[in-house]
């Protein structure tokens, strides 16, 4: 469900077979250092930082739709004023807010998977990643798997760049993996990454609004283990057709 608003420009930029994950990564980052404000000094980065962490709790609290300006300036304690030197809207403002904690996640993921050797071990790690960074950012998750990523706007926003960088990083994980030998080539793998992140988002939703399962990471493992299986039973559906005749 969460998923299909990213995926349609979830393959990386050139066709070529040589690109690789960290190269799609660095450029993941690229493009989130470039869409956040540019602050020269660094008191001014410190209250875009408050500004955005206080609009994170606002959001989460009361939904996006509910919340306004004047309550993000008084949870981040600074003037009203101050807040429309960075946003121009509060919808600005909540799009700004995945781009951030995204480029925070792609960043984490990116100095763990260089310790790691295979692209099975980054893959399964990325998507182990989703789901604990969700966990320990809830209010982050909130805004975005609850408010923004199922928003019917999200398509025309700059946070469309941040949900298509998650796509492409796993995209070009399995085919670094299909490379490797470590699974078949993958006849889609843009259907193959939506039933990832679909089960990820699902996984995070449900225990967002239910808190189901109760101990999410030990339920992660599994379900992670599982995703990783369907890549060695991937077969092109041509050859189905004709093992049949």
């Amino acid at each position: 469900m969460v998923a299909s608003t990213a995926l349609l420009a979830a393959a990386p930029a050139t066709s070529s077979t040589t690109l690789r994950w960290e190269q799609v990564v660095l450029q993941a980052l690229e493009r989130g250092r470039a869409q956040s404000p540019k602050a020269k000094q660094s008191r001014s980065r410190d209250r875009h930082a408050e500004i955005l962490s206080a609009a994170v709790r606002v959001f989460a609290r009361d939904g996006i739709a509910r919340a306004r300006i004047a309550d993000i300036a008084a949870e981040a304690g600074v003037p009203l004023s101050s807040v429309y030197d960075y946003y121009d809207s509060k919808e600005d403002i909540a799009y700004a807010v995945p781009i951030a904690q995204t480029s925070e996640f792609v960043a984490e993921f990116h100095a763990k998977a260089l310790k790691l050797e295979g692209a099975d071990e980054r893959l399964y790690l990325f998507m182990w990643l989703t789901v604990d960074f969700a966990r320990r950012h809830q209010d982050w998750a909130r805004t975005l798997y609850l408010e923004v990523w199922p928003s019917v706007m999200v398509n025309k926003t700059r946070v469309k760049d941040s949900l298509d960088d998650f796509g492409r990083i796993m995209y070009t994980l399995i085919q670094d993996g299909e490379q490797a030998c470590l699974w078949p080539a993958d006849p889609n793998r843009y259907q193959t990454v939506t039933i990832f992140i679909g089960s990820l988002s699902q996984m995070i939703i449900t225990w967002l609004l239910y808190k189901r399962p109760r101990q999410l990471m030990k339920a992660t493992a599994p379900l992670v283990q599982r995703l990783m299986g369907l890549l060695q039973t991937l077969t092109p559906s041509i050859d189905r057709r004709r093992a049949k005749n």
